[in-house]
């Protein structure tokens, strides 16, 4: 497979992860997309590095976050590494991150990076915005 239809492939699946796992909620993709040697280099003080980590951290957002949308701004790859940022909003129904809900429209803006191996996700590190009200 050559370079630039790997990066193509990375970029793809990347965009079925946003939509369908981070925005739509179904968290049955995670292990399909998911390495199961998945480790997130930047995973929160409590949180697990591993898959488990994932499927707690989108159950999470998921139960503090309605009405998800996100907007994909760019999202690269060069074949070994994709690179993304977006921006999740949402009404805040319960208390994120240490915010008490709002019931207003919240964003977060999120630069993500991950490695695939065995076309699944393996290494992942990221920023993230605090919780803004909009």
């Amino acid at each position: 497979m050559s370079t630039d239809s790997t990066a193509a492939t990375m970029v793809a699946r990347m965009r079925r992860f946003v939509i369908e796992i981070q925005q739509n909620g179904n968290f049955d993709l995670i292990d399909e997309l998911t390495h199961p040697d998945f480790f997130d280099h930047t995973a929160a003080p409590g949180q697990s590095p591993h898959r488990d980590g994932v499927h707690a951290i989108m159950r999470y957002i998921h139960s503090t976050i309605s009405e998800i949308k996100i907007e994909i701004i760019h999202s690269i790859s060069d074949g070994k590494i994709v690179a993304t940022t977006k921006v999740l909003r949402g009404k805040q129904v319960g208390d994120i991150f240490g915010k008490p809900a709002t019931d207003k429209m919240v964003e977060m803006r999120i630069a993500d990076f991950l490695t695939s191996e065995d076309g699944k996700f393996k290494d992942h590190w990221a920023t993230i915005s605090a919780v803004q009200d909009l």
